[in-house]
């Protein structure tokens, strides 16, 4: 579908060469600079997208591991005195799923915030390519190509910001 889109947009810049404000050659340039550095800032924003997620899963194997220690600290002091542990134990359990919890959310929270980033990157890099395709349109047709265009980027940039939002009061809501 988009390598038929490129095609009519091609298409519509030979036909109309004459009435366009650049040439055909140099609209395609264009698009092609355009598209290179939409991909690259794509690719830019997924690296980093994926560095935030591995390390907020990291601080949840941690966290995990931690609890899971102090859980077991906890009931090795329950064997000591039967008791007095068992109430020990279950409030250690209490606090290590707390922090468990708390430790999730967090990445939760990180999570989201990348995919955002993410989202927007995307966003704004697919409005530049969309800016260069329509000038590569005849001059009459540019402007509400470019309206068009700006919809659909912040369609695209109020989408994410929702879903931000939305994972960011689920991660509020694990913590409770």
């Amino acid at each position: 579908m988009k390598q038929l889109v490129i095609a009519t947009c091609l298409a519509a810049a030979f036909g109309l060469s004459a009435c366009a404000e650049k040439s055909p050659a140099e609209a395609n340039q264009d698009i092609a600079k355009a598209q290179q550095q939409a991909a690259k800032d794509v690719a830019d924003a997924a690296k980093k997208a994926s560095s935030t997620v591995d390390e907020a899963r990291q601080n949840v194997d941690v966290a995990n591991a931690k609890a899971s220690a102090d859980v077991a600290e906890a009931n090795a002091k329950a064997n000591e005195k039967i008791n007095d542990a068992t109430s020990d134990a279950s409030k250690v359990q209490g606090d290590a799923n707390e922090k468990l919890a708390t430790a999730q959310a967090d990445s939760y929270d990180k999570e989201a915030k990348a995919r955002y980033d993410l989202a927007i990157t995307k966003a704004d890099a697919d409005y530049k390519v969309d800016v260069q395709k329509c000038e590569a349109l005849e001059s009459g047709q540019q402007s509400g190509c470019k309206d068009v265009a700006k919809s659909t980027s912040e369609q695209m940039k109020t989408r994410a910001a929702k879903e931000r939002d939305d994972a960011e009061s689920a991660a509020k809501n694990m913590k409770r």
